[in-house]
């Protein structure tokens, strides 16, 4: 997060001694301490592990799915579902050999394929700003791969042996779903080769009916690092990850380990570690609160190094979040006057003449309401976002734009009007190729 939440979490990392990126020195930490920070390092690749889990109950690996409808409050498969695009998702594994991405020519039409390893890090991208809108053949590798690969394809090299592939192809209107479908329907991802000799084992076999929630990890307390330990032995880390992958092994947590079966003095340590670790990131989420700021961006996402609590705060409010040059994100949680935004009270915001968000040419934006648990909230009008693509949107006898969020329509707001559900919400801004990366919404101004 920018502004106030990287503020907040640095002074998480010295007032709670927390930082992943910073520990303690080594004499001075604590079994806690070691497993707080795993809980920390952990929570994202465990979140999409389980996330994983359960879309492989409903399509195998290496397979791709299309979302024929954008999401509306029954998708909660994967928070913040943005309700711009129809996704197209595919989990692989390259055990099995690369694998090869094709596209047809997409004209003016925005599409974005995005490469996630394991650990929630973005390898790769292909779409309409990273590979251009040309029909093109792209072929994810395993990590080392040297094998033969097709002369016409442009080779994508996976960062780990499992990846998620998530696909985002733009829809205007209602009336272009259908041609947006037909774009899906063009899509295809074949696997080329056997599989490969000396990969590492792959993750545990999903048990559909029984697979932990991915919004619950800290539910699992000690066993947490069983799922964790399971991931390292099934996609070996980065090097950088080294210094605290050897603080963990000490208590267990090693490549394909159980380390919730080990000693009791262990045992309890990890469990306190889950819940210490669980409080800093819930405290990191809520840090906007009181932070005298309001929009809260994530320029570190996709990106992440060794920031691996800014990791498990993406995980938390948005799995799957792009690179910042592909899309922006901006999340409230309060309003101007640093009050809890609640659909009751609702907010103005108001974009003066000129200062809709800059997006590239071929780029968009949008606007989205979610619960508190970053989930679409049904409301009477079917309306989720609003963006440069509503149609209907009245401007201001200035140029402006007014955009009323709130539980209860205001009168003649019409288009203007973003539903919100009585209670705590959140508001989410997305700029799609944005122009000017530094941007920020207006700020919700309480209209009571």
């Amino acid at each position: 997060m920018v502004g106030a939440a990287v503020r907040a979490a640095a002074a998480l990392a010295v007032g709670l001694l927390t930082a992943c990126a910073a520990p303690q020195p080594a004499a001075e930490r604590t079994a806690v301490d070691v497993a707080a920070d795993g809980y920390v390092y952990g929570y994202a690749p465990v979140t999409l592990a389980r996330t994983r889990a359960n879309m492989l109950c409903l399509l195998p690996v290496n397979r791709l799915h299309h979302q024929s409808a954008t999401a509306d409050p029954t998708s909660r498969v994967v928070v913040a579902p943005n309700v711009d695009t129809l996704y197209s998702i595919a989990w692989l594994d390259l055990r099995g050999g690369p694998v090869l991405l094709t596209h047809p020519d997409m004209g003016a039409r925005y599409f974005d394929f995005q490469f996630l390893d394991i650990y929630t890090d973005v390898f790769a991208n292909v779409g309409t700003r990273a590979t251009g809108p040309a029909a093109g053949a792209h072929v994810v590798v395993p990590p080392g791969w040297d094998g033969p690969l097709p002369a016409d394809a442009a080779v994508v090299e996976s960062s780990t042996w499992d990846a998620w592939m998530i696909g985002r192809t733009l829809v205007e209107s209602a009336t272009d779903l259908e041609a947006a479908r037909a774009a899906q329907r063009q899509y295809s991802l074949t696997v080329l080769a056997a599989p490969v000799a000396g990969a590492p084992p792959p993750l545990p076999p999903t048990a559909c009916g029984s697979n932990p929630d991915p919004q619950a990890l800290a539910a699992s307390g000690p066993q947490f690092f069983d799922e964790l330990s399971a991931i390292l032995a099934a996609n070996p880390p980065p090097p950088a990850d080294a210094p605290l992958l050897d603080e963990l092994a000490d208590l267990g947590v090693r490549p394909g380990a159980r380390p919730s079966t080990g000693s009791a003095d262990t045992v309890a340590a990890l469990a306190t570690g889950v819940v210490r670790g669980e409080r800093r990131i819930r405290d990191l989420v809520d840090s906007d609160r009181g932070s005298g700021e309001v929009w809260h961006s994530l320029p570190t996402a996709g990106r992440y190094g060794t920031d691996y609590l800014q990791r498990a705060v993406v995980a938390t409010i948005g799995l799957g979040a792009n690179v910042p040059e592909e899309s922006t994100y901006h999340v409230a949680r309060v309003a101007a006057d640093g009050t809890t935004l609640r659909g009751e009270t609702g907010y103005l915001l108001r974009f003066p003449p000129g200062g809709l968000p800059p997006v590239d040419d071929r780029g968009f934006w949008s606007v989205t309401v979610y619960g508190p648990d970053m989930f679409l909230v049904a409301n009477p009008v079917d309306r989720y976002a609003v963006g440069d693509r509503t149609p209907g949107l009245v401007r201001g006898p200035d140029g402006g734009l007014d955009v009323w969020v709130s539980s209860r329509p205001p009168i003649a707001a019409g288009p203007n009007w973003l539903p919100a559900p009585p209670g705590e919400f959140v508001l989410m801004f997305r700029s799609y190729l944005p122009a000017d990366q530094g941007w920020l919404p207006p700020e919700p101004v309480p209209q009571r």
